[in-house]
């Protein structure tokens, strides 16, 4: 683990967690954290949605439990209810922005080749450089939504990426609708920047309007001050 923060931050931030557990769990939901990113695709392939980012496939990377990691929910009939999955990367000798252009080309383009990536993304991803995780695949089963479990799910994937890898920024893609809504705000994004990653042409699959929505490490720990904060235990 990276633990670049203090002791007193740490268990701030596993406090938080355990109090986001059992609100999850006691809507009767059991959690499962794993690295075994072959049992995440057998686990997207039973959801309802069954769509699997290019981030965390297989196909594309080798992913292991160093650098990613993923969450799950089932209910008491053992029927997926959530899915999501974080990855960190070691960007000090480029910014996110020079990242997407040598990764969403490989990924997006050359399968698709009637994709073109632009030039012009956020411009906040070209000042963002150290060790960034990339949160996504989030996914919650339609009966379940409406309880806060979007939200409560969303932010322990955060705040377990932050015990784990103590980064200096975890960022999300989001459509624009979702963005304007709060959505972001509310599970725990802290910055928003309009434009994500600049399509000229964008895969058929891939929205044009995604914002870059991200919080810093310190972003990070305070959601985790505000978690407890909220259950009404003292964050100090």
């Amino acid at each position: 683990m990276y633990m670049e923060h203090t002791t007193d931050t740490t268990l701030i931030v596993t406090s938080a967690l355990a109090k986001l557990k059992g609100r999850i769990e006691g809507e009767g939901l059991t959690l499962r954290e794993s690295t075994d990113f072959p049992e995440f695709e057998k686990t997207i392939r039973a959801t309802a949605d069954r769509y699997l980012m290019e981030d965390f496939s297989s196909r594309f990377f080798d992913l292991h439990g160093s650098m990613a990691f993923w969450i799950g929910a089932w209910d008491k009939s053992g029927m997926p209810v959530s899915v999501q999955a974080a990855k960190v990367e070691e960007l000090s000798d480029r910014s996110l922005a020079e990242h997407w252009r040598q990764q969403h080309r490989r990924i997006f383009v050359d399968p698709c080749a009637q994709a073109e990536l632009g030039h012009e993304h956020a411009s906040d991803a070209y000042a963002m450089r150290g060790r960034i995780v990339y949160h996504g695949n989030l996914w919650l089963r339609g009966d379940m939504r409406g309880k806060g479990l979007a939200e409560a799910l969303t932010q322990m994937g955060f705040l377990v990426s932050l015990l784990k890898w103590s980064p200096d920024y975890l960022y999300g893609l989001m459509a624009e609708k979702s963005a304007l809504k709060g959505f972001g705000l509310r599970v725990g994004y802290r910055r928003f920047a309009p434009r994500g990653t600049h399509w000229v042409t964008p895969p058929a699959h891939i929205r044009p309007d995604d914002w870059l929505v991200y919080s810093t490490r310190s972003d990070l720990i305070v959601l985790a001050k505000s978690i407890l904060a909220e259950a009404g235990a003292d964050p100090e």
